[in-house]
């Protein structure tokens, strides 16, 4: 999977701001290596999108694709030991 085209809009950019994620941060975290993996049933997100910034922080990142190749990030959190692991094992 490659989440290489992002679409933005200003109610998912405040959304990120909230958790401590910035536009910067899911740029690095999709430039980066991710790995991803399906999210829960029933979330706005249809999957998630793990691994490191550029200063090594990891970050979990709930994305969506929208159209042509094209996927929003709705929300996002440092990643919790668990993810992490996941993460590495995957």
């Amino acid at each position: 999977m490659l989440a290489a085209s992002w679409e933005w809009d200003d109610h998912n950019l405040d959304e990120l701001w909230k958790h401590g994620v910035t536009r910067r941060d899911v740029l690095d975290v999709a430039a980066d290596a991710p790995k991803f993996r399906r999210n829960k049933r029933g979330r706005a997100a249809s999957h998630q999108m793990v691994g490191p910034d550029r200063g090594g922080q990891f970050w979990t990142i709930c994305i969506v694709h929208v159209r042509d190749g094209r996927w929003r990030a709705v929300t996002g959190w440092r990643s919790e030991r668990h993810e992490v692991d996941w993460y590495n094992k995957a």
